[in-house]
């Protein structure tokens, strides 16, 4: 894989722009996380029309690829965060001026639906893209000072590649690996195959999470991967938190991977 152009790092005092690539806004929502990231020492700026909806979305095609490019391009923002996920980032892809985003890299924050522009940004730009807090969601709830301090030491590059890894995980199936971390939302990932911007993750460590999805639907979408010959040229997986279907397990779900695992 060709080397990442690293953006500069986040510090306090930097702009962050706020963009709304998907679903409706909740004001009140994005005012308590914009709130919370003016607190933490940044300096939010937030797109025009941000609170336009449109049935399940921010607004039309136009308007919230115009939001994106604007929040991706702007010259003073040193980051661009997601106002929150939903559905439609995907359908915005071939409107987003990705040129003039390349001009000047800039970390760019989100996950869920907005995965579809982190992982072109990340494997076809190769810009590195940070799967962390949105502005009306995650920053929105009840105070979480671990998640903020943990989102801001990354963004600021203070985490060293050689620090242990602090959440506890089980090992599937044997191997060693290393590789370009990337990935995000299985579901969404999956949509992008066979799209002019599916993402390009030879080589990559590819990281997947998901919320709701029942186990048959998890098993389908892996089978795609697997038919497609998609995973062959990566060099691991690693499954996050996928959020069972009510009635169905984490249990469930680890077998639904380990059984994937022994197909490929």
């Amino acid at each position: 894989m060709v080397r990442s152009r690293k953006p500069l790092p986040l510090r306090k005092g930097d702009v962050i722009a706020i963009f709304a690539p998907a679903g409706p806004v909740d004001g009140k929502k994005l005012s308590r996380g914009v709130a919370r990231l003016a607190s933490a020492g940044y300096v939010p700026e937030i797109s025009g029309g941000v609170l336009r909806e449109e049935g399940y979305l921010a607004g039309d095609d136009a308007h919230r690829a115009a939001q994106t490019t604007w929040a991706l391009s702007l010259p003073e923002a040193r980051a661009a965060m997601a106002a929150r996920g939903g559905y439609g980032a995907s359908r915005i892809l071939p409107h987003i001026d990705w040129r003039k985003i390349a001009r000047r890299p800039r970390l760019v924050i989100g996950y869920s639906d907005v995965t579809a522009i982190l992982a072109y940004l990340s494997t076809r730009l190769r810009i590195p893209s940070l799967h962390g807090p949105m502005a009306a969601a995650d920053l929105a709830r009840k105070p979480d000072g671990a998640a903020l301090a943990a989102f801001s030491r990354l963004a600021a590059g203070a985490v060293s590649p050689r620090e242990p890894w602090g959440f506890p995980c089980d090992r599937l199936r044997g191997g060693a690996a290393e590789g370009i971390l990337a990935g995000g939302c299985l579901s969404v990932l999956t949509a992008l195959l066979g799209t002019p911007f599916e993402p390009d993750f030879r080589g990559v460590l590819l990281f997947l999470e998901d919320v709701s999805e029942p186990c048959y639907r998890i098993d389908r979408m892996l089978t795609q991967w697997i038919q497609s010959g998609r995973l062959r040229r990566i060099s691991g997986i690693v499954a996050g938190k996928m959020s069972p279907k009510a009635g169905e397990t984490e249990e469930d779900i680890r077998n639904v991977f380990a059984e994937a695992g022994r197909r490929l």
